[in-house]
């Protein structure tokens, strides 16, 4: 089990309220990443959505964890409001340049709105934006059901682009299934299952287990990247953590902190 090629994570690391659950309640915050890194040997990157991001932080991240891999979301301009220029994809990709040289991008992840839908204009757009990031790794997730056609899939593929194969609420009415594979890698996002908050949820064991199957159903021996993104209350750091040790790649020797360790009771007794 332990050669498989998958590799589990979280999207985004620095959350306040993690600390006393996750991070040690007196764990000072530029020591958060450190500590995460024992844990995870890849991280999805949220800030980015967000604003761009500057070489200082980019570095800075590499610095203080040199063998973590990252996947960068990127910014909104290029996903919801879609009126880039040719100088925001410089400066997009100027920002993730530490990364980039330290052979640590994952991939960059475009994650579009529910309401971007398949048509002639839409398609082009991507067309546009995947030569527009020429060479590097490309994860589109594209969250409208109209975009789940074999042709399209095709396309991906041809362009080597990965499509990120999600799971969510059934109420929100996303393309949550079927999983497929496409491109030089395999992405999964965990968003959880809560159709209030879909990110305020804990996937018990049993749907843990369910995932992995999908996982391995798509794996065809590519790099598989597995983020969770449930980041209430660190629930992802748990299913993260329960996912590995069902992969067969946890590290018994690292001490999971009690908090994380109390919500699988919690669940299994609920």
């Amino acid at each position: 089990m332990g050669s498989l090629k998958i590799y589990v994570g979280c999207s985004g690391f620095s959350y306040n309220e993690w600390r006393g659950i996750f991070y040690p309640q007196r764990l000072p915050k530029e020591l958060w990443l450190e500590y995460y890194k024992r844990f995870f040997s890849t991280l999805e990157l949220n800030f980015s959505f967000y604003k761009f991001p500057s070489q200082s932080i980019t570095r800075n991240l590499v610095l203080k964890a040199p063998h973590l891999r990252f996947s960068i979301k990127a910014h909104q301009k290029f996903t919801h409001r879609r009126d880039y220029s040719k100088q925001d994809v410089e400066y997009f990709l100027k920002g993730i340049e530490p990364i980039v040289e330290k052979d640590n991008l994952i991939a960059i992840l475009f994650q579009f709105p529910e309401s971007f839908g398949m048509n002639e204009e839409n398609w082009e757009y991507l067309e546009k934006l995947h030569y527009d990031f020429g060479e590097y790794t490309q994860v589109f997730e594209l969250r409208n059901k109209s975009w789940h056609m074999r042709e399209f899939f095709r396309w991906l593929d041809e362009r080597n682009i990965t499509i990120a194969n999600i799971d969510a609420p059934k109420e929100l009415g996303w393309a949550i299934g079927p999983w497929i594979s496409t491109g030089e890698i395999n992405y999964v996002r965990l968003h959880g299952r809560n159709p209030e908050n879909p990110y305020d949820y804990l996937y018990t064991e049993e749907e843990l287990e369910e995932i992995l199957r999908k996982v391995k159903k798509i794996y065809q021996e590519k790099p598989t990247f597995v983020f969770f993104n449930n980041t209430v209350g660190a629930k992802c750091v748990a299913n993260a953590i329960k996912f590995k040790q069902l992969l067969g790649v946890w590290n018994e020797n690292i001490p999971i902190p009690n908090a994380i360790k109390r919500m699988w009771i919690t669940k299994e007794f609920e």
